[in-house]
């Protein structure tokens, strides 16, 4: 199972185009027959590390908005890793680091891959719709197969199939 945890606030513009994708990202990865659970919320929160640790998923797919510096800006997919050394505080904003720290050092949990997919912003007044941009950016993630976007896909694919295969 993969998780996703998506972040953000559609009431501000771009701000909710990591949402926009997760939601396009899980109905993808259901396509191909991966058991997917999306998780939506505004910032993250140390109560992540439960819902992390209470699925025991496979990998977690955390996927945010950035502020767009050019104007053709793709979507990004970094690894996120876990710092068993680090010692989070509980300040008002966490990294998805903090939270997969959290994760293992709370509940104990198996570290599992993990992925932060950011989508470029450029515009975060208040209203609901989304920037031409970020829409641009989206489709291309999910429409090029050369994109960060598919090679996650791809990556995540063959992770199912090796856990279902009882590969470790």
């Amino acid at each position: 199972m993969i998780l996703i945890i998506a972040y953000g606030n559609t009431l501000r513009e771009d701000d909710g185009a990591g949402l926009v994708l997760a939601e396009k990202l899980e109905s993808l990865l259901r396509r191909f027959a991966i058991d997917v659970h999306r998780v939506e919320v505004q910032q993250l929160l140390p109560e992540l590390a439960a819902e992390i640790a209470g699925h025991q998923p496979d990998g977690v797919v955390f996927v945010d908005t950035r502020v767009a510096i050019a104007y053709d800006e793709a979507v990004s997919v970094q690894p996120v890793p876990v710092d068993s050394n680090s010692s989070p505080s509980l300040g008002h904003q966490l990294t998805p680091a903090t939270v997969l720290t959290y994760t293992g050092a709370l509940f104990d949990a198996v570290e599992q891959p993990a992925w932060l997919v950011t989508v470029p912003g450029w515009q975060f007044g208040f209203g609901e719709d989304l920037s031409t941009n970020s829409k641009k950016a989206i489709f291309h993630a999910l429409n090029d197969s050369k994109s960060q976007l598919q090679q996650l896909v791809d990556a995540v694919r063959q992770l199912s199939t090796n856990r279902h295969n009882g590969v470790p």
